[in-house]
């Protein structure tokens, strides 16, 4: 039964509620950051998650945008490319200014199909397949602060050459992030002619591998150096079963891998192993900040989600106002930013002009730029 008077009541409320959250709405500026905070990738979410938090809470210290505090809206895409574009159809209807994130490129890809349809940005600190920035359709839209797996297969292949390994081994994961580096790598190597070549070449399913089969088969094939694309957690687990076999191949990672958890995961066993990573951070500032917020290191992810962040909120600031697709053409014209990873600059396929990593050893349980 309609009760005439008890409807009118609830929508004298509802009519409040709105317009309560309208005038809260009108006081901020609202961003969000989507990375995963569970499963195999959380370390390496969470520094993005984190990073992104930093850059928010300082800059909201000093004044925030214009007067007005940046509301962080902090998203968990589970990993999983469903939950992700699901995740960015929620941000869209919430008419957030710009999105940082994803952390894996087959999230960020059909993701930011959503946000670039919406005229919302999107600043990945994670996502380095070439095909997030390759698509006409996202361009002005899309951009990244980290390189692409073309770069660093590029880097991984050279070191193994100037080292001089002549049997090389690759270990990929099963997702689009461990096949595209693999190949870019292996691309490399095939390109240079060298007397090196690959002896052995296997993918493997992320968090389920117990690595034996590939240990095995890595110890007929005795190659002196191996490329791993993947994550820390199954890098750590690997590690440990290639040197309980008695190898003594030289291991390099790529950027996935560095995080401490590896290390906490392979022990002694993580001594002297190689994995690729963002340049070293100088600014001894923003590392005791982290360290003193989050109670850990500075994460795989973390500066250069700090500078994806900066770089949308100084973008909003400069365009005075909340309209998603000003704000991304701003961002397209970032030049010479001042970050914690380099001064940074976007090209017109929203990649960095410069981009950088660097070759890490674990030395004594910690991750030291390799000499």
């Amino acid at each position: 039964m309609n009760n005439p008077i008890l409807i009118c009541c609830l929508l004298f409320l509802l009519s409040g509620c709105a317009q309560k959250t309208s005038l809260n709405e009108a006081d901020v500026y609202k961003i969000a950051v989507a990375a995963p905070q569970i499963g195999p990738y959380k370390a390496l979410g969470l520094s993005i998650i984190n990073g992104a938090e930093l850059a928010v809470e300082r800059k909201n210290a000093n004044g925030g945008i214009l007067g007005k505090k940046v509301e962080l809206i902090k998203i968990d895409d589970g990993g999983l490319a469903g939950e992700g574009t699901w995740r960015a159809r929620n941000l869209v209807e919430q008419k957030v200014l710009g999105v940082i994130g994803h952390l894996n490129s087959d999230i960020s890809i059909p993701a930011s199909e959503i946000y670039s349809k919406a005229k919302i940005p999107q600043i990945s600190p994670g996502s380095t397949s070439p095909f997030f920035t390759e698509r006409k359709k996202v361009n002005g839209f899309v951009f990244r602060t980290i390189g692409r797996d073309d770069e660093q297969g590029e880097l991984a292949a050279k070191f193994a050459l100037e080292k001089g390994f002549k049997k090389l081994a690759v270990v990929y994961n099963n997702r689009g992030y461990g096949s595209s580096l693999a190949s870019e790598f292996l691309r490399q190597i095939d390109n240079a002619k060298t007397p090196s070549q690959i002896v052995f070449y296997e993918s493997y399913k992320v968090g389920e591998c117990n690595f034996c089969e590939e240990i095995s088969e890595l110890k007929t094939k005795l190659p002196d150096f191996v490329f791993f694309a993947g994550e820390y957690g199954d890098a750590a687990k690997f590690v440990n079963k290639l040197r309980e076999s008695g190898l003594k191949t030289t291991f390099l990672g790529s950027e996935g891998v560095f995080d401490e958890e590896f290390i906490d995961g392979a022990k002694i066993n993580a001594e002297d192993a190689l994995v690729i990573s963002l340049p070293e951070i100088t600014d001894q500032t923003f590392i005791e900040s982290y360290k003193s917020k989050f109670g850990k290191d500075v994460g795989a992810f973390s500066a250069n989600s700090y500078d994806a962040t900066n770089i949308l909120m100084k973008a909003i600031e400069s365009t005075g106002s909340k309209h998603a697709e000003k704000i991304a053409k701003a961002i397209s014209k970032t030049k010479d930013y001042e970050g914690l990873t380099g001064k940074l600059s976007f090209n017109e396929k929203g990649d960095l002009t410069e981009p950088n990593f660097v070759v890490y050893k674990v030395t004594k349980g910690k991750f030291e730029v390799a000499k």
